[in-house]
């Protein structure tokens, strides 16, 4: 199901959020989806140390080189950072939905690979 539900999500420029107890192999799952499509992810722990900037940094990393990028505990993350992180990926995505090659993402000029996903 989760297969399924990613990709499905993916396809639409949007981002994929597996939910369940703890140690049922929602980032394995994951990890394995990216592999069999040839991806690579990016497996990130977040707490409540991360801020913007942090996530910005692997946002943009994963953007340039098209990887996937799995955040663990992200519900940790402060709701102050979370506000600003939701911004963020709104870029990503209407970079990704008009198609461009590169775009402005934090004060710079990046790449985008099309493939990348969160």
């Amino acid at each position: 199901r989760i297969y399924l539900k990613l990709t499905q999500a993916l396809s639409m420029y949007l981002e994929g959020a597996p939910a369940g107890p703890a140690g049922t192999g929602k980032t394995e799952t994951t990890k394995d989806l990216a592999k069999a499509l040839g991806l690579l992810c990016v497996v990130t722990n977040c707490g409540e140390g991360m801020d913007y900037k942090a996530v910005g940094k692997i946002f943009s990393g994963l953007a340039q080189c098209g990887a996937w990028g799995c955040f663990d505990e992200f519900n940790r993350i402060d709701a102050s950072v979370l506000s600003v992180i939701s911004s963020q990926i709104q870029t990503i995505r209407n970079a990704l939905i008009h198609q461009l090659t590169t775009f402005q993402f934090e004060g710079q000029e990046i790449s985008l690979d099309s493939r990348m996903g969160i």
